[in-house]
């Protein structure tokens, strides 16, 4: 178990590592600021967008089995609100 979360965090950072030195240069005031947009056009963009609605039907899905409690699914919501919301959350703490 161990050695899998090394490999995890190792991959994790490997990528962020590539996306960094892969970036061409920007007009960004730090060199890590495209690379965290690339991740932030990932999370809400369209790849993060077409992995909610598979979310959403998998939650519906688990829950007409009964698989999973209301609960947990409005949790699953309420993450995926506050992913999709969190440039407006922080533009108004921002202000």
């Amino acid at each position: 178990m161990r050695t899998e979360r090394k490999m995890w965090m190792l991959a994790l950072l490997g990528s962020a590592g590539l996306l960094m030195a892969v970036s061409g240069p920007a007009m960004a005031a730090a060199p890590w600021e495209t690379a965290l947009q690339t991740v932030v056009n990932y999370m809400t963009g369209t790849t993060a967008h077409l992995l909610a609605i598979i979310a959403v039907a998998a939650v519906g899905v688990m829950m007409l089995a009964g698989h999973m409690s209301v609960r947990s699914a409005l949790s699953v919501i309420l993450g995926m609100a506050i992913i999709f919301g969190a440039a407006t959350i922080v533009g108004i703490f921002g202000q």
